[in-house]
């Protein structure tokens, strides 16, 4: 026999019980090893219920426990009460083992009517003859320590220490799932940047697996006048502070030290994206110049966008972006109103978080705090999360083609109705990385390249810019994909591409360039 004791009362322990749990004024019991069908028991008790009778608070506390095989009226200790058996079934779900499971529940009433002792035990058909027994010569081994006004301070206290007790349990696991949720992370970060870093087989290799893949290695000498040479531009590490020059997207640009971050006409600032080192590139489908950094920054609803390359040797300037950077920009625009005519925004006269704004002769607003200028972007939604190195590489692209209508016409020529396994198999197999891909040069989406320089050829000819009006000589610069480490989420998850024409990029030209999100 063991006992054990609470400051309210203790109870004797049958050997069979290897497992003792005391939790300030309850004990718990239970068969060791601890399996599913384990028998267990547990003792505890409280003030009494001031409405009901015992007998109505336990019928009305057995409704909800399954099919009552047996009540009985019992005395034990000196005190009065009852015991019930419930039967029910229990499944263990890891071995899909079923087994009938009883219930035993008691409740006694102390002779001063003041505390209630409760005691349940569970156990399978096969225990219930000894867990019985056992459960009523428990139940006769209570020994009071206290009674009346005594037994109710010993008893708030001891829910005080249980509160406690369980308090610091529950400290002590938060505290051990963060740090396994941080070793976790780190631990998938280093090996999804593990990923991104391994080495890529021959671009002709994964072109041919990539055909076998999609059961067309008949078709592979037309297949491979189909796709295109692009470059694939994947997050790899987060970039260093201060460590200028690099291609990365995300955070703040490296400007220029004699050039300020852009704005637009409202006088926001423009959300900077991605820089592109020049010099990264391995040989390139479309005639850039060779070194040098491109920039990449959006406007409103990213329909308005701007490009800005700066020649090698440039001294360069970090720009940090601000902690509160996005919490402003979303108080900016509590404070402002689309003027449609001159189709910029202007101030509505509210101030919001502090922020006050001056407004110049030509509309461009300025936002102050404390008399101090603030950096408010002209969206609340391009903001990266973490700045990313860019691994560049050289990859295959092709559009994506689906049956019917959007089945590009290079490939019906080719006798292929359906192109898109081919084209998830090309996906795949250029992959790089688990991340987003982002890209520059080639293809991209479900249309063909001819429908996509239509639409560049288009914004010129609306801007005035009769040379490069033409549809044939505009390509893909770059595609920024939504997600990642970065986290940019451009319009529903979709993609932002830049297009410029080749005339204009032969000259290190990158002011007519046309943008658009691609979504779905």
């Amino acid at each position: 026999m063991k006992l054990a004791e609470t400051s309210e009362f203790s109870i004797d322990i049958h050997p069979m019980f290897e497992t003792v749990r005391i939790f300030a004024g309850s004990i718990g019991l239970r068969c060791h090893p601890e399996t599913a069908f384990s028998p267990q028991m547990s003792v505890w008790t409280t003030a009494a219920e001031k409405d009901p009778s015992p007998q109505d608070w336990l019928t009305d506390t057995l409704k909800d426990n399954g099919p009552v095989v047996e009540r009985t009226a019992i005395t034990l200790c000196g005190m009065a009460g009852e015991i019930s058996k419930i039967k029910d079934r229990l499944k263990d779900y890891e071995t899909e083992e079923e087994r009938d499971w009883y219930r035993l529940r008691a409740l006694l009433v102390s002779a001063d009517g003041a505390t209630w002792y409760h005691a349940t035990a569970m156990a399978s058909d096969i225990d219930l003859p000894l867990i019985e027994t056992d459960f009523i010569r428990l139940l006769g081994s209570i020994q009071i320590k206290l009674t009346g006004d005594a037994a109710n301070t010993a008893r708030e206290t001891a829910e005080l220490e249980k509160a406690a007790m369980f308090d610091r349990m529950k400290k002590n696991m938060d505290e051990l799932s963060a740090i396994n949720r941080t070793q976790q992370k780190a631990f998938e970060q280093a090996a999804k940047a593990a990923r991104a870093k391994a080495p890529v087989a021959d671009i002709e290799m994964r072109f041919d697996k990539a055909v076998a893949a999609a059961g067309l290695t008949d078709k592979r000498d037309a297949l491979r006048q189909i796709v295109m040479p692009t470059l694939s531009l994947t997050e790899v590490d987060v970039a260093v502070p201060g460590e200028t020059g690099r291609s990365r997207i995300g955070g703040g640009p490296d400007l220029p030290a004699n050039m300020d971050w852009p704005r637009d006409a409202s006088g926001f600032y423009l959300n900077f994206l991605v820089q592109i080192d020049l010099a990264d590139l391995p040989e390139r489908p479309e005639n850039l110049p060779g070194a040098g950094l491109l920039f990449f920054f959006s406007g409103t609803d990213c329909n308005d966008w701007l490009v800005h390359y700066t020649p090698p040797g440039t001294e360069l300037m970090a720009q940090a972006l601000s902690d509160d950077a996005r919490n402003s920009t979303e108080s900016a625009f509590r404070m402002v109103n689309w003027d449609s005519n001159r189709k910029q925004f202007t101030a509505n006269g509210l101030s919001v978080d502090g922020l006050s704004v001056d407004t110049d002769k030509n509309g461009r607003m300025t936002f102050k705090r404390d008399g101090l200028a603030v950096r408010v972007f002209a969206s609340e939604y391009e903001f990266s999360r973490s700045a990313q190195l860019l691994r560049i590489e050289h990859s295959l692209s092709t559009p994506f083609g689906l049956p019917g209508i959007n089945n590009p016409q290079v490939y019906a020529e080719s006798g292929i109705e359906d192109p898109s396994d081919f084209a998830l198999a090309i996906q795949e197999n250029f992959q790089v990385g688990d991340g987003p891909q982002h890209q520059m040069f080639g293809i991209t989406g479900v249309r063909e390249l001819s429908s996509l320089q239509a639409l560049a050829a288009d914004y010129a000819a609306k801007q005035g810019w009769a040379d490069i009006a033409a549809p044939d000589a505009w390509f893909i610069l770059i595609k920024l994909a939504s997600g990642g480490e970065a986290d940019f989420c451009f319009s529903d998850y979709g993609d932002y591409v830049f297009m410029i024409h080749r005339q204009d990029a032969a000259k290190g030209d990158f002011s007519r360039a046309f943008a658009f999100v691609e979504s779905g």
